[in-house]
């Protein structure tokens, strides 16, 4: 008889795990199946260009697929295999593709929700034709605050058995923003997605991770978004990181439009009267977006930065960072290089 197979649902992805599944049989029988299965039923799947181009040894474990507006991507690692759906007519949120977009189910059509739907009852029904199936929906979202808080906490095997929930071993996974000790339970203020102050409870998650409740809402933050204390000027909005990002962007469309003008307003209001750089990165080859975030092969799409800004992210990784003066050249800080 053959082990177990956990599947885990998630939004729009799916994993399918077996546990004591032997390494040369569960990528045939299993990663190979779906996929051959998947092109039956009109899929077309294929291999993962970017993961071909740069990972070439790795490239048979990566797999992507299209059927009408549907997309998809497949991955094995060891005795796990995942698929994640998305839309091409969702709408869009990340600049990088709606692949990276959250709730991708919620933003498909309700076609494309019935057809993922319908992948994830032919992919369950296959795999009991295979061995005895455990399935697990982590759908939890229309769940109270505290109630999704319990349920993750009864999932996770970081918990605790004795407290019931996870502990935080290391101060910095509890280094709030303004530098105090974080502790299970206590008041807190974050900043919600407009930049606005908000009072809450704080509850350990995992790492450097925390769920926030504020305003009858769960939040998910990183330590380092947690202010300890109450912040002073509660009124004034901490949105400088969405305020640069749409500030650059109007800066892009006036130099497209050729406003040079208003793009010389921009600039002195992101920058004041510093000059200019960009971030390349060698193994995209392309350089940073806006606020460290995405890739753009051209420099009409690239962010600006001050030298200072450039210059302390490239020597965070110098052997695949380059900084880009306002003349074009291209600064290493990488000292294998110049050595070299």
């Amino acid at each position: 008889m053959r082990p177990p197979i956990t599947i885990n649902i998630h939004d729009s992805h799916i994993g399918i795990w077996q546990d004591d599944a032997r390494d040369d049989t569960f990528r045939p029988e299993i990663y190979g199946a779906l996929i051959r299965q998947m092109r039956e039923r009109g899929w077309s799947i294929g291999r993962d260009d970017r993961v071909h181009r740069y990972h070439r040894c790795i490239s048979p474990d990566f797999r992507v697929g299209s059927r009408g507006t549907l997309l998809c991507a497949i991955h094995i690692s060891g005795r796990v295999v995942e698929v994640e759906f998305w839309s091409t007519t969702a709408k869009q949120i990340n600049r990088n593709g709606r692949r990276y977009d959250f709730d991708k189910m919620k933003r498909m059509s309700k076609l494309d929700r019935l057809r993922v739907e319908l992948e994830f009852r032919r992919i369950i029904a296959w795999l009991e034709g295979l061995a005895p199936v455990e399935v697990k929906r982590r759908d939890d979202a229309d769940l109270p605050p505290m109630k999704r808080i319990e349920k993750g906490y009864a999932e996770s095997w970081h918990s605790d058995k004795a407290l019931g929930r996870p502990v935080c071993d290391y101060d910095y996974n509890r280094k709030s923003a303004d530098g105090r000790l974080l502790e299970h339970g206590q008041t807190v203020w974050i900043p919600d997605s407009k930049g606005r102050m908000l009072r809450g409870t704080a509850f350990y998650h995992i790492n450097n991770m925390w769920w926030v409740i504020a305003g009858g809402s769960l939040f998910n933050e990183s330590c380092r978004q947690i202010f300890a204390a109450m912040p002073g000027d509660l009124r004034r909005k901490r949105n400088e990181r969405a305020r640069r990002n749409r500030l650059e962007k109007e800066l892009q469309i006036a130099v497209q439009r050729m406003d040079y003008r208003r793009a010389e307003i921009l600039k002195t209001i992101i920058f004041g009267t510093e000059q200019t750089y960009m971030i390349w990165a060698r193994d995209h080859r392309a350089y940073y977006r806006s606020q460290y975030a995405g890739y753009s092969s051209d420099t009409a799409g690239a962010g600006r930065y001050t030298k200072a800004e450039a210059e302390a992210e490239c020597r965070r990784a110098p052997h695949e960072l380059e900084m880009v003066g306002p003349d074009g050249k291209h600064v290493s800080f990488d000292t294998k290089v110049e050595a070299a």
